[in-house]
């Protein structure tokens, strides 16, 4: 009987030394794609900080005047500590976590009659962005922020876009 019990102990102890290598095996694969996940999510957090240092939290920005989007585009404007006024602008899809595909400084602000709109106006060549914040109008339509870029003078775009600071 002795005889019997011998093999199978020897059978169960290499089915579990095999499980255990299976095992072991598994863990080290888990434990890689971990390091690997976690590798990424450095990068992506380091993205985010260079993004909140120079859009966000950049220590040159006084007041975020305009924040606004639509489906073609994402705009900031700011005006830094220096009193000068900045104008930021993503493509989409891009989001406005990425570097911005347009920086243009030294931009003017017009202020619309006593209503209290305010034109953002940007040059940047032979063209003119204009961001229109226009509190009152004949309209409902005719109220908010819209986008007028000009090429040589000659009006390129005009396009209402959804005022994100609401």
């Amino acid at each position: 009987m002795l005889k019997l019990y011998f093999p199978i102990i020897c059978m169960l102890a290499i089915l579990a030394s095999c499980k255990n290598k299976k095992n072991e095996q598994e863990i080290l694969l888990k434990e890689a794609e971990l390091i690997e996940r976690e590798k990424e999510l450095e990068v992506e957090n380091e993205l985010l900080i260079e993004h909140d240092a120079a859009v966000q939290l950049n220590p040159e920005v006084q007041l975020n005047l305009i924040h606004c989007e639509n489906e073609k585009f994402i705009i900031r404007v700011d005006r830094l500590k220096s009193s000068d006024v900045r104008y930021m602008a993503w493509n989409r899809p891009k989001s406005s976590t990425e570097r911005p595909d347009l920086i243009l400084l030294d931009g003017e602000i017009e202020q619309q009659g006593s209503g209290g709109g305010y034109h953002f106006i940007f040059s940047n060549g032979h063209f003119t962005y204009i961001i229109e914040n226009n509190l009152i109008g004949e309209s409902k339509d005719a109220t908010g922020v819209f986008l007028r870029i000009l090429k040589n003078g000659e009006e390129e775009l005009y396009t209402k876009m959804i005022d994100l600071k609401l």
